[in-house]
């Protein structure tokens, strides 16, 4: 007699989806952490204190080294070098003077930092260069200042009266403070000129709002180098009528830096603090005025140099913490800015993925770090297929934007939490694996 099959054909479908439960991807696990934030002062790529130097053109031309600027940013944490080139009024620039200026800018490279660069003809007198001389330099210096955009953080205006602070010209005014309508007009003629010689991405500063205004009002990368920062009642002119501080205070996009001048009244710590933050200021020469600087006293130093510009540091991550290969997972990171500033340029944020043998599988984050204003608090998401089977490292890497710069860890910007920066890499470590498989 055969033997009865019914029950082995009830077992089968049983073990068939017991079989398929097991090979079925499961959801991605994932776990909440909290960082601290730091009061550490560190270099990050376009903000802070800077270095200053000068020099004129010529046999008695003083080149930046770049072993110097590399000392700045790792022991004083100077991530830019203001940088005032003087020219001769007299005739075009020499290949020899271009080339110096070209070497300039391969020590910048070298050093890992970013330049604030002005063009003028004399820190004695008004005598600047008639507008045709001057718009001659401009296009001569165009094609170094476009090769070299990736490492501008600033082209102040320049070029007109002494300290190329648009003031005190034989050129450009007919007196100090009277400009007549040629005179507006010429300067309008050096300002496109300059737009015209850079890069999209270079910021151009001038020195007052009111020629943002009267030039080229809605020109976005326009901002201001105010280099008499608190001092009298106006900032010694910076700001004139209908230029009131709110005009300023309410451009949260807009690059602000320079330098304080004299010591008044508003000079003092408070205010300084106050306006810093309410005019959103990015980069401050550490030398000038020294009057000023020291009546904020360490303390107050120590601040401005850790707030100026942007601070980001992470919050709170949810991140996966276990998952099978193609399947979804998705990280949570909240950061917050206590910057004064919000950043200028933009940049990646990448999610990396790391096995301990360097395998990196990087994830992009959608964000625009310049919408990340002072005091706000965002959080990022991004989902991704998690990939092949093994234990990956998590970290958060904020890259420069220019495919020169993209790997050199200098450029990167280190995050304001203890313990997570990696100086060899670039990258900010978030303390958390995922296990694949």
């Amino acid at each position: 007699m055969a033997r009865p099959i019914s029950r082995v054909m009830r077992l089968l479908p049983v073990a068939a989806l017991a079989v398929a439960v097991l090979l079925t991807p499961g959801p991605a696990q994932a776990a909440t952490r909290s960082y601290a934030a730091s009061s550490e002062v560190f270099a990050n790529p376009g903000r802070g204190f800077f270095t200053y130097s000068e020099t004129h053109l010529g046999a008695a031309f003083e080149p930046l080294v770049a072993a110097d600027l590399t000392q700045a940013r790792l022991t004083e944490s100077r991530s830019l070098v203001y940088r005032h080139y003087y020219l001769s009024r007299d005739a075009a620039l020499p290949a020899a003077d271009l080339a110096r200026i070209a070497a300039d800018f391969t020590a910048v490279r070298m050093a890992g930092v970013k330049i604030v660069l002005r063009f003028s003809y004399s820190d004695t007198s008004s005598a600047d260069a008639p507008l045709a001389r001057v718009l001659e330099h401009i296009s001569q210096v165009a094609p170094t200042l476009k090769t070299n955009a990736d490492v501008i953080a600033a082209l102040q205006a320049g070029f007109i009266g002494q300290w190329g602070e648009w003031y005190y010209s034989d050129n450009f005014s007919s007196s100090p403070g009277v400009l007549t309508a040629q005179n507006w007009a010429d300067r309008k003629a050096v300002l496109a000129a300059l737009l015209a010689a850079t890069d999209p991405s270079t910021q151009i500063q001038v020195r007052t709002p009111e020629y943002k205004r009267r030039l080229f009002p809605t020109v976005t990368r326009l901002g201001l180098h105010n280099d008499c920062f608190l001092a009298g009642t106006d900032d010694y002119g910076t700001f004139t009528a209908p230029d009131d501080p709110q005009w300023l205070a309410a451009t949260t996009t807009t690059l602000v830096g320079g330098e304080t001048c004299d010591v008044s009244s508003r000079s003092t710590w408070p205010t300084a603090r106050a306006e810093m933050a309410r005019y959103h200021w990015t980069y401050l020469n550490p030398s000038f005025n020294a009057d000023v600087l020291a009546s904020w006293g360490a303390a107050g130093r120590t601040e401005t140099a850790r707030r100026l510009g942007y601070r980001l540091h992470l919050t709170r991550a949810t991140l996966p913490s276990t998952a099978r290969p193609g399947t979804k997972a998705t990280a949570q990171l909240t950061l917050t800015n206590d910057g004064y500033a919000a950043p200028i340029t933009n940049r990646p944020v990448n999610l990396l993925l790391t096995t301990a043998t360097g395998r990196t599988t990087t994830v992009r984050v959608p964000a625009d770090l310049r919408t990340l204003l002072p005091g706000k608090t965002v959080t990022l998401r991004a989902t991704f297929t998690a990939p092949a089977r093994g234990t990956y490292s998590l970290a958060l890497s904020l890259p420069d934007p220019s495919p020169r710069l993209a790997t050199t860890p200098a450029y990167a910007i280190h995050l304001a939490n203890p313990g997570v920066w990696d100086a060899k890499t670039g990258r900010n470590n978030l303390g958390a694996t995922l296990t694949v498989g």
